[in-house]
């Protein structure tokens, strides 16, 4: 994950390492053109929704219960893998109760002096996902966290690779250190060290992390040489297509794909996962639940089906079929 010569800080070793990390990337780049090709069926115009999307073979409520039969579940988080996600919305409480219904869990709400404080989302007893209240819908977003030995090494390692500190270390060291970094690109993580050191995964649940890039050849440099990953090349099942995955000492943790037209930046998104086989059925609630569709369901090497969606708030949220090797990811 991360190897004695980061902590050590030997320049002529991280010299090696940037050679490594390009070596790797040289491998990857030559797929990059699949992402591309994958554009253009997320780019379907809306006559073609009803096409894509499968209407489910039973009623919502029998959805609903078939998902839920399939609870999230609570796994360590080494360092190197996501730990948290958090959202921020003008209407938390609603973005929560939206996402909620999706996946079967529910809401809770904490408040000091009247005034809602935090919104958190449950599934079978287990926190999936948290919320915070903001009073200008273009800032309403997702904050990955991701757990690291160090916040403070790893800010100045990706500084060195060319990457932005948008947000300085904070936190008590040893306790609850964080901070937030951002690829060339602009896509961001809050890294952090200490605190709870357990996800949810699974179907209700984040159970995967993708990262939609305007570059991804940037992107994979930049997060390779960062944070000690290495990024590999997957076909799908049933296409051609292929997938680039990031790996945590040989374990996949997150994607990367190529951004579309409309699609405002790059970021990094939580994907809420399913039964397999359930996302074009997950996507075809949601729009009847007024939602909206950002990027149409797609083949993806990882999660089989994936789509990204704007819930009635404004806040975007990203579905897939759970990953098949969910208990894997994070052990």
């Amino acid at each position: 994950m991360y190897p004695a010569r980061r902590i050590a800080g030997n320049p002529a070793q991280d010299v090696a390492s940037d050679i490594r990390a390009d070596r790797i990337i040289s491998h990857a780049c030559a797929e990059i053109d699949a992402i591309a090709r994958l554009a253009g069926i997320a780019a379907a115009p809306r006559s073609r929704l009803n096409a894509m999307l499968v209407e489910p073979k039973s009623s919502p409520r029998d959805t609903f219960s078939d998902v839920t039969a399939f609870a999230p579940r609570s796994v360590s988080a080494d360092p190197g893998v996501f730990s948290w996600h958090e959202f921020t919305s003008t209407e938390p409480l609603r973005s929560a109760a939206f996402l909620a219904d999706l996946v079967g869990g529910e809401t809770l709400v904490r408040t000091r002096g009247g005034l809602e404080e935090y919104t958190t989302v449950l599934n079978a007893g287990l926190h999936i996902a948290g919320g915070l209240r903001v009073s200008d819908a273009r800032r309403a977003r997702w904050k990955s966290y991701l757990r690291v030995p160090s916040v403070d090494l790893l800010c100045e390692i990706a500084l060195a690779h060319g990457g932005r500190v948008t947000s300085a270390p904070s936190g008590i060291l040893g306790l609850d250190r964080r901070a937030t970094i951002a690829d060339p690109t602009g896509a961001e993580l809050t890294i952090i060290a200490g605190g709870d050191d357990r996800r949810t995964i699974g179907c209700g649940a984040f159970g995967w992390d993708e990262l939609r890039s305007t570059d991804p050849l940037e992107s994979v440099r930049f997060w390779c040489a960062t944070l000690d990953w290495t990024a590999t090349p997957i076909y799908t099942r049933t296409t051609d297509a292929r997938t680039i995955v990031f790996q945590n000492g040989g374990r996949p943790v997150a994607s990367v794909s190529q951004t579309l037209a409309g699609e405002p930046c790059s970021r990094w998104l939580p994907v809420a996962t399913f039964r397999h086989g359930l996302c074009n059925a997950m996507a075809l609630r949601a729009i009847r639940a007024g939602a909206s569709m950002r990027v149409a369901p797609h083949a993806h090497g990882i999660l089989g089906t994936h789509a990204v969606l704007i819930d009635p708030t404004g806040l975007e949220l990203a579905i897939g079929d759970e990953v098949a090797n969910a208990c894997e990811l994070a052990a």
